[in-house]
């Protein structure tokens, strides 16, 4: 390998800081990295130092300089110069200097590792999920290189281990940028495998972290003929068992999931990764933290986000359908709603035994899972009823 200008300058500062020493680096063919008020010009002495693989004296931007060549990995790599005139250069101070520079060469070999895989598959997933415009093909292609399986039936699963980043970062305030960075990738790479022992590694069952405090899941779908309905049931089971896991693991830490619905094909994806944003928003916003929100859950409540009016309109059309379907409930409901959820009100209104109106009402509850008697539920159908209208074809 060879050494690059960020790791140069890397190495140049930690110098400063541990050794108290200025020091240029320069690459194996002698011109410097960074050089102090000189031009990109070859260091004669660097270079010797370089071919000969023996310490070099002479001068640099005026003053005594001397060059040792940097091993790593038993070849040269780079050269590093220390001023003569600013004190004594014992041997422990190369030794430590090898060494320091030895271990940020390897934290950002080990952070590019990482990077190279599950870094990679986080930004991808994160460019694929929110780029509509992303070709389809192309998107397929690379996931293939990337060992993602975006083609089978799955759904969208976001995790929010609240202060997750915030905790790693505090711990390590006294490290560089970049040092942090590595032991914030190492915490979420951590964090990957014990979410995803909630199921069995499976291709279609993938785990990154996505930002700060976010981590989102593709969940294959597992059904013969798997739809938007009958995945729901599966999907928040799924993710309970998720927020279990998560919670053995960090006790003290909020943790909350949102829950997008299964869409076909990769445009459905991308649709259940905008779901779950959505049942994580405002589900916590209205019932708070360390709870599984899946999109139906929160319901109608996604007009208090900036969602489109189609896909609200959408999402009604999905929970008030039957109910939309149901003449006679739908008259009820609407008769109970207006009477501001009384009893004796609606039933007179609608000239029935008030026993039948319960009747109804519980039927409503089964149809569409969403009880009028419960002012939140209450709600939902009316906000729902506000937005509903038949879908295009």
């Amino acid at each position: 390998m060879q050494l690059n200008r960020t790791l140069a300058l890397l190495i140049t500062d930690k110098t400063q800081q541990v050794l108290k020493r200025d020091i240029v680096v320069a690459d194996t063919t002698g011109i410097p990295f960074s050089p102090t008020d000189s031009p990109l010009v070859t260091i004669n002495e660097a270079l010797a130092a370089a071919q000969s693989g023996h310490p070099q004296t002479g001068d640099f931007a005026g003053r005594p300089m001397k060059w040792w060549p940097f091993m790593y990995d038993d070849a040269t790599i780079a050269i590093f110069g220390l001023p003569l005139d600013h004190g004594p250069i014992t041997q422990e101070a190369i030794a430590l200097l090898q060494g320091l520079a030895e271990v940020i060469i390897y934290q950002h070999a080990l952070l590019d590792k990482m990077q190279s895989s599950e870094r990679l598959q986080a930004r991808f997933l994160q460019e694929t999920l929110t780029n509509p415009s992303q070709d389809t093909t192309e998107a397929y292609h690379q996931a293939d290189i990337l060992k993602l399986d975006l083609k089978s039936p799955a759904s969208v699963i976001l995790i929010e281990i609240e202060g997750f980043a915030h905790s790693i970062l505090s711990d390590n305030q006294r490290l560089s940028t970049e040092e942090s960075s590595l032991k914030l990738s190492e915490a979420a790479s951590a964090a990957c495998k014990h979410l995803s022992a909630s199921f069995p590694p499976q291709p279609h069952n993938t785990v990154c972290h996505l930002q700060q405090d976010q981590f989102v899941v593709v969940k294959g779908v597992i059904a013969t003929q798997p739809t938007t309905l009958n995945t729901i049931k599966y999907l928040k089971d799924q993710s309970e068992l998720i927020r279990h896991t998560a919670s053995s693991y960090w006790p003290s830490k909020n943790i909350t999931i949102g829950v997008g619905q299964y869409y076909p094909e990769l445009a459905g994806l991308r649709k259940s990764f905008e779901d779950a944003k959505l049942a994580l928003s405002v589900g916590q916003r209205i019932w708070g933290h360390n709870r599984v929100y899946h999109i139906k859950d929160v319901g109608m409540y996604i007009t208090l986000s900036a969602t489109t009016p189609e896909r609200k309109a959408e999402l009604a059309h999905q929970i008030l359908a039957p109910l939309m379907r149901d003449e006679q409930l739908f008259k009820t409901v609407s008769s109970f709603l207006s009477k501001g959820l009384n009893l004796t009100d609606a039933a007179e209104d609608l000239h029935i035994h008030r026993n039948t109106l319960i009747y109804r009402l519980d039927k409503t509850e089964k149809l569409i899972g969403l009880d009028p008697r419960h002012f939140d539920d209450a709600l939902q159908i009316k906000l729902g009823l506000m937005f509903y209208s038949e879908p295009t074809t």
